[in-house]
């Protein structure tokens, strides 16, 4: 891909998320709208996409490869768990215990669906899309069981089984039994999947400027913590998770988009967990957006380098 076209795409989504940061923090909006936006592209768009993958998509793939799939896109996540949770025990910050649980989950959580997702489908199509839809899998067992487990102070607790079975997660569950099984759709099924999947990506970009307005733009940009955040977010993360699943995989499509999903800024659960489970919700709003606004440098910086 062309350098031009790479940077125009990343700017427009930059555009879209800032358009949704203004709007909120002008007060044209209240909290309850991006509530609502957010459940919209949660359980409506983002599930519409998954399932439209895979009824536009012409290949196949035996039980055997899906599984081999699954297991890169788990290895493909767990490299930024397992990376976080080893570099929060050399870090000063790990003896505060408001932020350095939020810290690690900054590090090792990324906004896979409502950046990855739009970015991947963007640059590398259906195919992409698909790998996408089927890391919600590593992605919500990863969040909800290690994720509110570090949050939480009294570690004995167990996730809510509710939480982990998304929208997108049953709907990857569902678009994965379609694909093995080569289930007909109805053309008014694929009509519809693929009208509510045209706005998938503009609406899931505005929730993140929605969301992004908790915390002030300036305010982001001089906490000096949050610069080793994004650096291992944006950075680290990702070139980390690409030399390991090279020597798994020499798909690029697959491989990339692997890349993309480790190379997505801090997931905007991270900020919902910090404030529910009481540790520093500004601290992980602030870190949100700081890596977000980044991640449009860093990357079409990671792609053009490791494409």
């Amino acid at each position: 891909m062309e350098l031009s076209v790479l940077i125009g795409k990343m700017a427009i989504f930059c555009a879209m998320m800032l358009i949704g940061y203004f709007i909120a923090r002008s007060g044209a909006v209240d909290r309850s709208f991006g509530r609502s936006a957010s459940w919209l592209a949660l359980n409506v768009f983002l599930p519409a996409t998954i399932l439209n993958s895979v009824f536009i998509s012409d290949r196949q793939v035996s039980a055997g490869e899906l599984g081999r799939l699954m297991l890169i896109l788990f290895a493909a996540l767990g490299v930024g768990f397992v990376f976080a949770a080893l570099i929060i025990r050399f870090l000063p910050i790990r003896h505060n215990p408001m932020r350095a649980p939020v810290f690690e989950l900054l590090v090792g959580l990324s906004n896979t669906m409502f950046i990855g997702l739009p970015v991947a489908q963007s640059l590398f199509g259906s195919d992409a899309v698909f790998y996408c839809a089927l890391s919600c899998i590593p992605f919500n067992l990863y969040a909800y069981i290690y994720g509110v487990w570090r949050m939480k102070s009294d570690k004995s607790s167990t996730p809510r089984v509710r939480d982990i079975f998304s929208a997108a997660l049953i709907a990857t569950l569902l678009a994965v039994f379609i694909f093995l099984l080569r289930i007909p759709v109805p053309g008014i099924v694929r009509e519809f999947t693929a009208a509510l999947n045209g706005a998938t990506m503009p609406v899931s970009l505005l929730v993140i400027g929605f969301t992004m307005s908790s915390a002030n733009l300036t305010d982001a940009f001089r906490n000096k913590e949050l610069y080793l955040v994004s650096f291992l977010r944006n950075l680290v993360v990702p070139i980390l998770t690409w030399l390991i699943l090279r020597l798994f995989t020499s798909d690029p499509v697959l491989l990339m988009t692997c890349m993309l999903l480790a190379a997505s800024p801090s997931a905007v659960m991270v900020t919902v967990f910090a404030i529910q489970y009481g540790r520093d919700g500004l601290f992980a709003a602030e870190g949100v957006l700081q890596s977000t606004l980044l991640s449009v440098v860093t990357i079409p910086v990671l792609i053009l380098l490791l494409g």
